[in-house]
């Protein structure tokens, strides 16, 4: 981040709205990149050139006309604004008397939910350049901190506030999965460490712990120390987002495992119960025509939760070599975390044999869901179109050690 360009964006002078519109605007095409170069200077114009492809790239994912300052690292890992605002909305939910710190604050996502719901929120964050987006960000939505928020270079292990507020303090803690570049796994090689982070965590009134939604929560049993957590999977139109660990007061009364499918318009469903092993049936791996195939989201099957859904819709997965395949029911499954279509047919899952079946039923345009195949459901689906005008949607799979392929009812 070139120190030419906060010359013209000073996050903590009033009027900053303005000012990044003049330059935005004034850089909104070749032509005006070169104009607003020969007036500002080669820094300014490659900084809003950057700022343009950041907000297209990011557009729908990110509030990018609230958050109009970023990195590119930084809006790789910021949090979706449905899940930011969830999140946010349980800490407001908590009331007004609590003090949030964004711990490890990013280019500001997360953080600008919480200053939407709290009159004063604190944020920190280890790197200068990302931390200035952050402040940039809510100056420009919030204008001036005038006591509202501060943004404050430091991380979990330095708090901004006496150590004799922290049982009024709500934490967000966001380690970072990136620190030499390349996505990491283990906890202990995480910045902040996942058992630092859970250590700050258990002497504040309440936190939640920004997690990957593949982590084995087993994995949280020693870092944790015995802190009592909360568990909850968060999916976002059908895509895992994360797994959040709640303690303190953000935890109480709240399910020990929970998953949660957010719609980018605005629904939210959940359900939690306790993890059970998912249920059989005799036929368990024939599928036929007539009976109902289940799509579950995949938050259910991260937490655990799969098989207590399934039984309680009496419903049974196709045998399968892992979790995360399609279900059988006998009938419709009327519930948002499910997804359901009839059998129309079902064949062999050899080429040969679903070609047959789809020209028979005059299949064209075609649309594949796949599970445990080793071919994308693009690639199926270019190579199985027919040369019929019925669009069809074809399911394909492995069940019972071999590759079988439904064609459903649309």
């Amino acid at each position: 981040m070139e120190a030419d360009v906060w010359k013209e964006l000073t996050p903590e002078a009033p009027g900053l709205p303005e000012r990044w519109d003049r330059l935005r605007s004034a850089g909104s095409s070749m032509g005006a990149l070169d104009r607003l170069r020969e007036r500002h200077g080669p820094s300014v114009s490659r900084f809003v050139s950057l700022q343009a492809e950041l907000a297209a790239r990011h557009r729908g994912r990110l509030e990018v006309e609230r958050l109009p300052f970023l990195t590119s690292k930084g809006a790789e890992q910021a949090t979706a604004a449905p899940v930011a605002h969830l999140r946010a909305q349980r800490f407001a939910d908590l009331g007004g008397r609590w003090l949030p710190w964004d711990a490890c604050c990013g280019v500001g996502s997360d953080l600008l939910a919480l200053v939407d719901r709290f009159p004063r929120v604190l944020a920190t964050d280890r790197d200068g350049p990302t931390l200035r987006c952050a402040a940039a960000n809510l100056a420009h939505a919030h204008g001036p901190p005038e006591g509202r928020w501060l943004a404050a270079r430091g991380d979990a292990s330095s708090p901004p506030f006496a150590p004799g507020a922290r049982p009024s303090v709500l934490a967000l803690f966001d380690p970072d999965r990136r620190p030499g570049g390349a996505r990491e796994g283990r906890g202990d090689r995480w910045s902040p460490t996942l058992e630092e982070v859970l250590g700050h965590a258990a002497g504040l009134g309440g936190a939640c712990v920004k997690l990957p939604p593949a982590l084995d929560p087993d994995h949280l049993t020693g870092p944790a120390a015995g802190l009592p957590l909360a568990l909850s999977w968060v999916s976002l139109d059908g895509e895992m987002k994360e797994l959040a660990a709640w303690s303190g007061a953000l935890a109480d009364g709240s399910p020990a495992r929970e998953a949660i499918a957010l719609r980018s318009g605005g629904g939210v469903a959940r359900y939690s119960a306790e993890p059970e092993d998912a249920p059989t049936t005799p036929d368990a791996g024939e599928p036929a025509a007539g009976a109902w195939l289940v799509e579950l989201d995949g938050s259910l099957w991260r937490s655990g939760l799969a098989g207590a859904f399934a039984r309680e819709h009496r419903a049974a997965p196709l045998a399968a070599p892992g979790p995360g395949g399609f279900l059988l029911a006998d009938a419709a499954l009327a519930h948002p975390m499910a997804r359901c279509w009839r059998i129309e047919a079902v064949c062999a899952g050899d080429r040969k044999r679903v070609r047959a079946m789809l020209r028979e039923r005059g299949v064209g345009p075609l649309t594949v869901k796949t599970r445990f195949h080793p071919e994308s459901a693009e690639r199926l689906a270019r190579s199985l179109r027919g040369e019929g005008d019925r669009p069809g949607l074809l399911a394909v799979t492995r069940t019972a050690g071999r590759s079988v392929a439904m064609l459903l009812e649309e």
